[in-house]
């Protein structure tokens, strides 16, 4: 007998965006599992510091690489052939960083190869995941809501990645550790499988293809691009504020690593709520308060040595923050027409990446040459300027 149509429409959510969503989650934790599993083995194998930063930015290097043409191809043929890609390139990267573990003078250059190919296909299943809430979407308020929703793959995979690396890696060694990996694409897989996306776009329907002059000629995306700069900004220099300021006040790792933990819940906490509060709110006032509010934590934040008050800046970052990336891609979609959604998130992808590779060197030397304080404060002023973009809806 065939369920009630509340009882199908229940279970068509159940196997459509949630099960999208977990699939992100899963193959996005074999990336975060990858990035800490990989520097342990070089330093337990006596490699320089200057190898495990090689590695780390080598993570940036495949999201530049292969965001333009998955882009188009999900604006083109929709959510399973990107995802397919990106499903055996996850699994490559374990299969590859696996190889490493055995190799001798080859390691850096293999665990390197398996960084690229990790980060190429987390960002290209997240366009493909985004460009597809996004055509789920019934409204404005429902485009916010499902990229709340989405918004918490990211921090969920950067929990379950490190943690399993971990503990593979102290129970079964590198070895074990990186072939443990390969698990979670093949979990992913069978979720990719059994979820239910939209059909591929009409590719008869038409519409101009996205080009990178065209998508730049939206006066929203430019604002938007901009806005994305501060977050990043943002979100990089409070990596580096939390160790050296902790360190400086003699704070324990353990202390340390509980204020890292306090941002991200702060994220998960808004992220979560923002499915529920979507049509109440619009992109520009959150993010004229999420930069702003970011701005006033930035300005308060030297004044305070106690751990207690790192860790109340911390969560008070991570809730101004964690509104701001649903905003900005929920306002970016509403910009540009329907066939130039992919190339847009691809464009944001490319933006995004080479500012997380370029900035962290660039905060590092202003640190040693003018002190923490004044990197805090002139980015509080950046952000709280660059409010007015979003303020102009």
């Amino acid at each position: 007998m065939p369920p009630p149509p509340a009882s199908a429409a229940l279970v068509s959510r159940a196997r459509g965006l949630p099960a999208l969503i977990a699939a992100q989650v899963s193959l996005q934790s074999a990336a975060t599992g990858l990035r800490v599993a990989g520097p342990l083995m070089l330093l337990q194998s006596g490699a320089p510091a200057w190898q495990v930063g090689l590695l780390i930015a080598c993570f940036g290097v495949g999201p530049v690489l292969v965001a333009w043409p998955t882009g188009r191809l999900v604006d083109t043929r929709g959510y399973h052939p990107p995802m397919r890609a990106a499903l055996a390139a996850g699994l490559a990267s374990t299969v590859v960083g696996f190889t490493a573990s055995f190799a001798g003078d080859a390691r850096l250059a293999l665990l390197c190869l398996a960084a690229a190919i990790a980060g190429a296909a987390s960002n290209a299943s997240i366009i493909a995941l985004q460009r597809t809430a996004a055509r789920m979407a019934r409204d404005a308020a429902d485009l916010r809501s499902r990229f709340g929703w989405v918004g918490m793959a990211p921090p969920a995979a950067n929990v379950i990645g490190p943690i399993a690396a971990g503990v593979a890696l102290d129970l079964a060694g590198p070895h074990g550790a990186l072939l443990a990996l390969a698990a979670f694409p093949l979990i992913a897989a069978l979720l990719v499988r059994a979820a239910r996306a939209p059909a591929p776009p009409d590719a008869t329907a038409p519409a101009p293809d996205a080009t990178l002059a065209g998508l730049l000629g939206h006066a929203t995306v430019r604002r938007m691009m901009l806005i994305d700069l501060l977050v990043i900004a943002a979100w990089d220099v409070h990596a580096f504020v939390v160790p050296v300021l902790g360190h400086d006040r003699g704070l324990s790792s353990t202390v340390i690593g509980a204020i890292y933990g306090l941002f991200a819940a702060g994220v998960v906490l808004v992220r979560g709520l923002i499915p529920w509060v979507a049509d109440r709110i619009t992109e520009s006032r959150v993010l004229v308060g999420s930069m702003l509010g970011t701005a006033a934590v930035f300005v308060v934040y030297p004044f305070g040595e106690s751990a207690a008050f790192m860790a109340a800046c911390a969560l008070a970052l991570g809730v101004t923050l964690g509104f701001a990336q649903p905003m900005i891609l929920s306002a970016m979609h509403q910009a540009v027409p329907e066939r130039q959604r992919g190339g847009m998130l691809a464009l944001r992808t490319i933006w995004i990446n080479l500012g997380a590779i370029g900035m962290p060197l660039g905060f590092a030397a202003a640190g040693a040459a003018v002190g923490w304080n004044a990197v805090l404060w002139s980015l509080a002023a950046a952000i709280g300027g660059g409010s007015r973009a979003a303020r102009r809806g």
